[in-house]
């Protein structure tokens, strides 16, 4: 009878582990074949280097002692969420407007909220049920994405806002402030946006990703996540001796090197800096390890303008949302909340207070 408990104890864990091991997708029938016209979007390809004409070791964690990667995150706090394809992705996207900017300061960390609450209603992704790394792409040429001083990151997505056809407003951009003694959010209509200007699907290969990496910047892949990687992996360079073949999670490449004679590539993953090597881990180069050199990688090229108005002067902040250079009321706030409801009418004051009131409860 006990081996029978602990048999049937065994199988539930497997089918839990099972479950949430799904990174990307977790409900696989959502998972499509990528069409090749939604592979590329303004795609120029670098021109391909052989591995001599490579440095043996870079990583733009520490290109002459200049560290261009954005900080580490951890998808699966404060609940579990099948966002790897949000995180892989905005992870390279940023540490790429970190090398277009030179390194000035501050660093911009996207807004991976933001999408996972707005993409799946304009048909890009399936929340934290998983998507693609296109998806990610799409959405952000389309709408543009904030940063996280917009929408700090809580693990939930598109469905809190049931019976919606379109992201409301204060799922994009929020601020909160306390207004006649009552906490108040309402939505950033305005604020610092960042989108693509061109991305594509790289070959498969070591040499069309070390040359793509070398030359502009980190890109993102899918990979395998077999058991031993997921749950057993402590740091050095990962041996994969699976034979898994199943690409269900999306990293960030940020270089390569070679200790002892094995090749290898310096990966981030999204699982918290307690995870691997401070957050990121080193796979074994040149032999499509976990599946990394399969052809399912990706670059992306992001444009900073609204970033560079605000630099220059030609926007400016407010407590509001950007506003251009010479649009300030006479005592240089935003008309306040409650006159703004009160002058659009019944129905609108309704709808409005009604978002107030999701916005009130996305606080806590």
């Amino acid at each position: 009878m006990a081996g029978l408990v602990w048999a049937a104890f065994t199988l539930a864990l497997l089918v839990a582990v099972n479950y949430v091991d799904a990174h990307g997708y977790r409900d696989k029938s959502l998972r499509k074949p990528i069409p090749l016209e939604k592979r590329y979007h303004n795609h120029a390809p670098v021109p391909l280097k052989r591995r001599h004409e490579l440095p043996k070791a870079f990583s733009w964690c520490d290109l002459d002692g200049v560290n261009y990667c954005t900080a580490n995150w951890n998808q699966h706090i404060p609940y579990y969420c099948g966002g790897c394809w949000v995180h892989g992705s905005l992870s390279m996207v940023q540490d790429r407007l970190k090398i277009k900017k030179k390194g000035k300061s501050p660093d911009v960390m996207l807004a991976r909220q933001t999408l996972l609450n707005c993409a799946a209603f304009e048909g890009y992704g399936h929340g934290c049920d998983g998507g693609d790394t296109v998806d990610v792409f799409g959405y952000m040429t389309e709408f543009g994405l904030p940063d996280e001083g917009c929408m700090t990151y809580n693990a939930t997505d598109h469905t809190k806002f049931p019976g919606k056809k379109h992201c409301p407003a204060h799922g994009y951009c929020l601020n909160c402030m306390p207004i006649d003694g009552v906490d108040t959010c309402w939505p950033i209509k305005r604020p610092i946006k960042y989108y693509l200007t061109s991305w594509g699907n790289l070959d498969a290969g070591e040499e069309a990703m070390m040359s793509e990496i070398h030359a502009r910047g980190p890109i993102t892949c899918g990979i395998a996540c077999p058991d031993e990687f997921t749950y057993g992996y402590r740091g050095g360079i990962f041996i994969d001796k699976s034979n898994d073949t199943e690409l269900d999670h999306d990293v960030e490449v940020v270089g390569w090197g070679e200790e002892d004679g094995v090749k290898y590539w310096i990966v981030r993953n999204s699982w918290g800096t307690y995870w691997g090597e401070m957050g990121f881990f080193r796979v074994e180069r040149g032999v499509n390890a976990v599946q990394i050199e399969s052809g399912d990688c990706w670059y992306a090229e992001p444009e900073w303008q609204t970033e560079q108005d605000v630099d220059n002067g030609k926007l400016h902040g407010s407590m509001y949302g950007l506003k251009d250079a010479n649009d300030y009321d006479d005592d240089g706030r935003q008309p306040k909340l409650r006159t703004q409801v009160i002058k659009t009418g019944g129905q609108r004051a309704q709808e409005e207070e009604r978002d107030v009131q999701v916005s009130r409860r996305m606080l806590h």
